[in-house]
């Protein structure tokens, strides 16, 4: 069994980005034998009556595209679909029997694959138009490809709220004694704004939501049934979330079975389901953006967290960097989750130390307006603080927190063995 997910806290600064081995030497230029050569090698697939592995070839090709744009902004993926539609229709009549023109079958069933499975929506036309304007062959599928029946869906979520993972089982055929079914597990990493950053294709689904449910690995984790709606909704922000923040890292299986995902996702029914703010627009938002929370809340929280009994014990740390490092602590806070400035959580700690407070000590103030912007004067004011007092702030202010929001003791304390092992790790790297 595939090991589902990893707490975000453990790893994800060093994950490495999106990568995909290529089936084929894939260049990004419209020449016709590169689109042969993808070609030549589909065919065995494309022509044998298994639909689903017909649907992850197409999509390895069409990932190693997108594994190759770092913007994640379509445009690649649009240019090589649409090339890759118009050499199939050329490729579809190219054979000769006689006098008489006769259509690739290969070239039709990749037709019928990618309208049912690209990635972009103007690619997945161009080949249902192509399929529409004349008589095809037969396809080799019963049923059709990408005509798939929706089954259960779980989620499974650690104790911290940092990530989750979603599986949802698919079928080929309406028997559910005969018909062959598949899940889609994705893990969403909500400290990096909710992204889905990994994918598994599920062979045994049974067996994997037996693992998901009582593993040792999920052991205090949340898990549940999900109606597929809320399932969908999730997925399809996940999903649109990596591709608009770029420079999130993704787990090197996630190009090849992105498009199959997303193909997976468009068949879960629509759900108006109210999903959590939307990302902002890089990957760590600066202390430039406008604060969350109502006028004078967090600066009533860094009032309090001073006055508790926790930041009594930072008397070798001097006041005014308590209250500004606190200060910095809740305005990270308002960037990922506005709603409760109070959570803490592994992962955030991490992203705190390592990928957000670093860009905010090194930005510099944009114009005037930002003159007077209270986190950077913050950032700056701790800059030259020692990583020993940082971490001695961070840990009290988790320890706080936690209180604060009622996490519960057994909880606490292994959110505190995890801010430990992460403070290690920042203060060795100071």
């Amino acid at each position: 069994m595939p090991r589902w997910h990893v707490g975000v806290f453990r790893g994800r600064r060093g994950a490495p980005q999106a990568v995909q081995e290529p089936l084929f030497e894939i260049e990004l230029r419209p020449e016709r034998r590169y689109y042969r050569q993808i070609l030549q090698a589909l065919t065995s697939i494309l022509m044998d009556g298994d639909q689903l592995r017909a649907e992850v070839a197409v999509s390895r090709v069409l990932g190693v595209i997108w594994a190759s744009d770092p913007g994640r902004d379509g445009g690649a993926e649009e240019a090589f679909g649409r090339g890759l539609v118009e050499f199939a229709v050329h490729a579809s009549r190219t054979s000769r029997q006689g006098s008489r023109q006769v259509v690739a079958p290969a070239a039709a069933n990749l037709l019928r694959v990618l309208a049912a499975t690209a990635a972009v929506r103007e690619v997945r036309e161009a080949a249902a138009t192509a399929l529409a304007v004349r008589h095809w062959p037969a396809h080799p599928w019963d049923p059709p490809v990408g005509q798939v029946a929706i089954g259960r869906c779980w989620v499974v979520e650690d104790a911290f709220g940092d990530h989750a993972t979603i599986l949802c089982e698919f079928e080929y055929g309406e028997d559910p004694g005969t018909a062959v079914r598949h899940g889609i597990a994705v893990h969403v990493d909500r400290v990096a704004q909710g992204a889905a950053v990994d994918v598994t294709l599920v062979d045994d689904v049974d067996a994997a939501e037996l693992e998901l449910r009582l593993g040792a690995d999920h052991a205090d984790d949340e898990f549940r049934r999900v109606e597929p709606g809320w399932a969908g909704a999730v997925l399809e922000q996940a999903m649109a979330r990596t591709d608009l923040l770029p420079t999130i890292p993704v787990a090197p299986g996630f190009a090849q079975l992105r498009a199959l995902t997303l193909a997976r996702v468009r068949s879960l029914p629509v759900s108006t389901l109210e999903l959590v703010h939307g990302p902002a627009s890089s990957y760590w938002p600066t202390p430039h953006a406008a604060p969350a929370g109502a006028p004078g809340q967090r600066e009533a929280i860094i009032a309090e967290f001073c006055r508790s009994q926790e930041a009594s014990a930072l008397s070798s740390v001097e006041l005014l960097t308590v209250v500004r490092l606190a200060g910095l602590l809740v305005e990270f806070a308002s960037l990922i989750d506005p709603a409760d400035l109070l959570r803490v959580s592994p992962g955030r700690i991490e992203a705190f130390l390592f990928d957000w407070l670093p860009a905010a000590l090194r930005s510099e103030p944009a114009g005037p307006e930002s003159l007077t912007s209270a986190s950077v004067a913050a950032a700056r004011a701790v800059d030259s603080v020692a990583p020993a007092d940082v971490a001695a702030v961070v840990r009290v202010w988790t320890a706080w927190a936690a209180r604060q929001g009622g996490t519960p003791l057994l909880t606490r304390d292994a959110l505190a063995r995890a801010v430990e092992e992460i403070l290690g790790e920042y203060v060795r790297e100071g």
